[in-house]
């Protein structure tokens, strides 16, 4: 017959086994409601090692043998609460960090791109997070920088690994990369880099970023375009078609264009600019078709290495429509070539 002293420690045990079982009970899923249950998510630990996948899949940017641009995926197990600090409202707002959805990915980031982390949850029973993507480039950057790079130049080969990784087309940020590419490039553009402003503006007028504002490309480029060739022909181009979507059926401003063309091409001697205007007079992009000017502006260009010209010429002759020779591309100018 049990003694009075073991059935209280029969009963103690009993406690402390149930008291143990209720302890490591897993927390109920907070909401069917995905942002609802990221809140609740964010904050609490409980709640992250209950809905968190084991393992958990860590997807990085990395350099394979060649030295190409891939990403990299890591299973995870143990402890993965430093991976998930920037969940919390108040890291964010301490870091300066914004956040927006892409379908079932919260996206943490700032303006420029230095952070950049992506929190990828799937539904089951309950939500559940499978997978942090971290798109932020500083590894990449720092592995193959160049001796003496400045903090533009470096900008600017950050704004091109985005634009790279978004131009696969293969990732969930596809979209953002590009956007956040461009935003890095307006950035680059008002700190001094006229490759920056033109790149820009292309992409604005691609459609795969957000179109600039109006004036913008104008603003953008006009300070670069007496220096800078590419800036100045897409300042001409903006002359003609300021919304470049191909909708301008004439060019809006034809005399301003086309000054600034030859401009570039007198004054930089503008292998580029030579093609342009020679591109220009044989369609009548400036109101008057003349396609022995045209010729002319051709040969310039060929002369100073710009191949695109012997595609035209090539045309003409094949067509056998070769115009007439004899005319000057930059009227009242010998237009001697380079080094004669």
């Amino acid at each position: 017959m049990p003694t009075a002293r073991h059935c209280l420690r029969l009963i103690a045990l009993s406690l402390l086994l149930g008291g143990g079982t209720q302890a490591a009970a897993a927390p109920a899923c907070p909401s069917n409601d995905l942002k609802t249950f990221a809140q609740a998510f964010a904050s609490s630990p409980q709640l992250q090692q209950a809905f968190s996948a084991s393992p958990l899949v860590e997807q990085r940017p990395v350099t394979d043998d060649r030295g190409r641009e891939v990403t990299a995926r890591y299973k995870l197990t143990g402890d993965i609460r430093h991976l998930l600090t920037r969940l919390d409202p108040k890291a964010q707002a301490e870091a300066g960090l914004q956040t927006f959805w892409e379908g079932q990915t919260l996206v943490v980031n700032d303006p420029q791109g230095d952070v950049v982390q992506a929190f990828v949850f799937e539904q089951g029973a309950c939500w559940q997070l499978v997978r942090v993507e971290q798109w932020s480039m500083d590894e990449l950057l720092t592995r193959s920088a160049p001796a003496g790079e400045s903090a533009l130049q470096r900008q600017m080969r950050k704004a091109d690994l985005f634009l790279g990784y978004g131009g696969r087309e293969q990732y969930l940020l596809t979209t953002y990369f590009f956007e956040l590419g461009q935003r890095i490039l307006l950035d680059a553009a008002r700190h001094g880099s006229p490759k920056a402003a033109v790149q820009a503006v292309s992409l604005g007028y691609s459609g795969m970023a957000p179109a600039l504002k109006p004036g913008e490309p104008e603003e953008l480029l006009l300070p670069y375009a007496k220096t800078d060739a590419e800036a100045a022909l897409m300042l001409s181009m903006y002359y003609c078609d300021p919304l470049g979507d191909g909708s301008v059926t004439e060019c809006q401003q034809p005399r301003k264009s086309e000054e600034l063309v030859l401009r570039t091409a007198r004054e930089l001697d503008s292998a580029s600019a030579y093609h342009y205007l020679g591109s220009g007079y044989a369609d009548g992009q400036w109101g008057v078709t003349d396609k022995a000017r045209a010729l002319a502006c051709h040969q310039e260009a060929l002369k100073r290495g710009d191949l695109h010209s012997l595609w035209a010429l090539t045309w003409w002759t094949k067509k056998n429509e070769m115009p007439a020779s004899g005319a000057q591309c930059l009227e009242g100018s010998s237009e001697t070539p380079p080094g004669a």
